[in-house]
């Protein structure tokens, strides 16, 4: 690994189920990586992504219906990619959405692994650069830093960030939220809640507890959460 404690959270979206099986193999072969879910069509993985930040992004481009550069014209936020697929003519789009690198199927572990690593350059990269984000609080600009975050809960077009001083209440919606934060540090357990997973104290009746803090864990988000903490 490029960055000490990096974890790459990713998801994988193609119309073939062979494609998704060798991405699977090919992840469980990389310490630090995750594939945290897998689509067989864009609508689907479209829908995860405006609730659940990822890391990285596999993506197949041709796909009946909704093409995988239709989904990431629909995406406000997006995570970086690779993109998987058998065709070398779409490779020039593929600059045009800052894509990490561009594998042909069939793919070997080799090249896939070249391609992780350009991925943990990046990310350790951002992480080095970026480990705060500013809010807007009147006419000033605060900031926050990732690690002294608890827990986020959404209210509309309101936030509450409570962190481990106070309680800041920007402005801002969830889903803009989502693309700031990383995501191999936060989850979300709730439509309206996401945790920093090192400040969780105990998981305990469907209940995630942070400090004094008692959060419910959504039917909706329970599966992906339990993977992240490798408790499934």
């Amino acid at each position: 690994m490029t960055n000490e404690q990096l974890m790459i959270t990713a998801i994988a979206i193609d119309d073939e189920p062979k494609a998704i099986q060798v991405i699977q193999h090919h992840v469980s072969k990389v310490d630090g990586l995750e594939l945290i879910a897998h689509f067989y069509n864009a609508q689907d993985a479209l829908g995860f992504l405006k609730q659940n930040p990822v890391d990285l992004m596999f993506l197949d481009i041709n796909m009946p219906h909704v093409s995988g550069l239709e989904l990431l014209d629909g995406l406000q936020f997006k995570p970086q990619i690779i993109f998987t697929t058998a065709y070398s003519k779409f490779a020039v789009d593929s600059y045009a959405y800052n894509a990490v690198d561009y594998l042909l199927k069939p793919f070997e572990f080799d090249r896939f692994q070249i391609a992780i690593h350009k991925v943990e350059e990046r990310l350790a990269s951002l992480k080095q650069h970026n480990p705060f984000f500013f809010i807007k609080d009147g006419f000033k600009n605060i900031k926050v830093e990732f690690k002294a975050i608890l827990f986020v809960k959404g209210a509309g077009n309101y936030l509450d960030i409570t962190t481990k001083d106070k309680v800041f209440s920007p402005r801002m919606t969830f889903t803009e939220l989502v693309a700031k934060l990383p995501a191999s540090q936060f989850v979300r357990v709730h439509q309206s809640y996401m945790v920093n997973i090192s400040e969780i104290n105990k998981i305990e009746n469907n209940h995630v507890y942070i400090n004094n803090h008692k959060i419910a864990i959504g039917n909706r988000y329970k599966e992906v959460f339990f993977q992240r903490l490798n408790l499934m």
